[in-house]
């Protein structure tokens, strides 16, 4: 896993126990560090420590739906222009005591915010805490602290309303905090740091944000090609992906990816020779992906500033993996990648490799992080739970994951989510299994042990104590939060039925 996921990961458990998280700042946005807290867990200890460290003005993240339920306009003078992020009206909670200024007063004011029972009669105006709203998409949008811990919130199964303030400067306290203070802060005061491009790249994990447009089959000189269009909801991105034969159990698809202004060139066009000779040896490989990227927005790329454009390529990366996640590709071979694909690949979980641009048949395959022999591996005793896959109706066997650090490669970097996999028995035995990894934040937030929670299908025994080993083939989707178990039951159920599609497809004879 990556550092950026493992910060953020524990990010969600410290706000989920009430504790402090650390934003640093950044060299392209938002410079200052910032003190972050989940609204509905502050306490006026943690209140009192966060005047302490920083400028006093302490605002709460919230989202539009908040202000509207609990008539939180514009500050006067606010510019129409930018009227979808914006400061509201301070508020004070109603309290029989107190100015609304103490630390007391204050964290009262912030878990009201927070409380889904409060009403706009609720508060005074004008008060000692300001509301800032948040934009829409969060960090996807606009990478500012109230993005950043308004996402936190929410991912970390809590209300989205969120509170920070600057954090000062120990060396020049008529300063704030830059980057580098910001993290001496944090390890000073044994809090976890983060920053926004850290959340970003958590939700472009843990988060599915292309939707496929079409799938049709095409006729093609290379036989027929499965033909898939995908949007991202992010990026407005279209992309299609040309998918030629199909893999033999084991085959590892090539996957080429190309940037083009025409909207859909296909395989058999003679004015594109470069993709022609890619399609024919893909096809003379047998399987594999031609991936193009629509690119005809590129045109305003000159007026972007050097780190906008590298955030541009890196979103487009993003959904490039995401593509690939949903062709139910794990280990890809990458042809002629674009710049920095590999990594963004590692950081989402995906085991790639590169080609050569040499002769392909004979190249030594240069592999990306951990081996793909072991890179979706974890084995492990089952463990005792709480028998709360049993009360819901799908028994699980546990294997506890350690995220402090000391933790093999092949743990540390699994992505969080539901995966279809299968699961190794002692006496040789292999059984299908839908598989969760996380915290279990629907009942239990994102606070708790990191769990590797695999559902065998078709299959009720005692596995406890017992050494299993469990093979994660097919990334499904991210973690989520159900308002209940009725919800959280039919997800379970959809994601069994989707782990016995994934598994028997790619179980299946290819076609002769």
């Amino acid at each position: 896993m990556s550092n950026s996921m493992t910060r953020v990961q524990q990010a969600l458990s410290d706000l989920a126990a009430g504790r402090a998280v650390v934003l640093t700042g950044s060299a392209g946005g938002d410079p200052d560090g910032y003190l972050l807290l989940a609204a509905e867990k502050a306490s006026p200890a943690a209140l009192a420590s966060m005047v302490r460290h920083s400028s006093g003005f302490v605002c709460a993240a919230v989202t539009r739906r908040v202000c509207d339920r609990l008539g939180l306009p514009p500050m006067a003078g606010t510019i129409p222009e930018r009227a979808n992020d914006w400061y509201t009206v301070s508020v004070d909670a109603i309290s029989e005591v107190g100015t609304g200024i103490s630390a007391a007063d204050r964290a009262r004011t912030l878990t009201t915010l927070a409380s889904p029972d409060s009403a706009a009669g609720d508060f005074t105006r004008p008060g000692h805490v300001v509301p800032a709203r948040a934009r829409e998409n969060g960090v996807l949008e606009t990478r500012g602290p109230a993005e950043v811990v308004t996402d936190l919130a929410r991912a970390a199964g809590l209300h989205p309303v969120g509170a920070f303030a600057a954090l000062v400067s120990e060396k020049d306290p008529t300063r704030i905090a830059n980057d580098d203070e910001s993290r001496a802060f944090a390890r000073a005061h044994r809090l976890t740091w983060v920053s926004a491009d850290d959340v970003v790249i958590y939700r472009r994990v843990v988060e599915l944000h292309v939707r496929c447009t079409f799938t049709v089959t095409r006729k093609s000189p290379f036989g027929d090609l499965l033909t898939s269009g995908f949007r991202s909801e992010t990026t407005g991105t279209d992309y299609i992906a040309y998918r030629i034969g199909r893999p033999h159990t084991g085959d590892t698809p090539w996957i080429h990816v190309h940037r083009e202004s025409d909207f859909a060139p296909h395989a058999d066009s003679a004015d594109h020779d470069h993709l022609q000779s890619v399609f024919a040896r893909i096809a003379a490989y047998g399987c594999g992906v031609v991936l193009i990227e629509r690119n005809m927005n590129d045109l305003d790329s000159y007026t972007l500033t050097t780190e906008q454009q590298d955030r541009r390529r890196i979103d487009r990366n993003a959904d490039i993996a995401q593509v690939i996640r949903e062709l139910a590709i794990s280990s890809p071979r990458l042809m002629d990648p674009p710049a920095d694909l590999l990594r963004t690949l590692e950081i989402m979980g995906i085991e790639a490799s590169v080609l050569p641009h040499s002769d392909a048949d004979s190249a030594v395959i240069q592999t990306v992080g951990t081996s793909t022999s072991t890179g979706h591996i974890v084995t492990g005793l089952v463990q005792h739970g709480d028998q709360r896959g049993r009360e819901l109706g799908f028994p699980t066997a546990n294997l506890e994951l350690d995220t402090e650090g000391s933790s093999p490669p092949s743990e540390a970097r699994l992505v969080d989510g539901v995966w279809a996999g299968r699961c190794a028995l002692p006496d040789g035995r292999s059984i299908a299994a839908a598989v969760s990894v996380g915290r279990r934040s629907t009942f239990y937030g994102r606070a708790g042990t990191r769990l590797l929670e695999a559902h065998l299908l078709d299959f009720d025994e005692d596995l406890y104590n017992l050494e299993v080993t469990v093979h994660l083939e097919h990334w499904i989707r991210g973690q989520s939060t159900f308002a209940s178990k009725e919800e959280l039951i039919a997800a379970l159920e959809d994601d069994v039925r989707r782990t016995r599609a994934l598994l028997s497809d790619a179980s299946a004879p290819a076609d002769s």
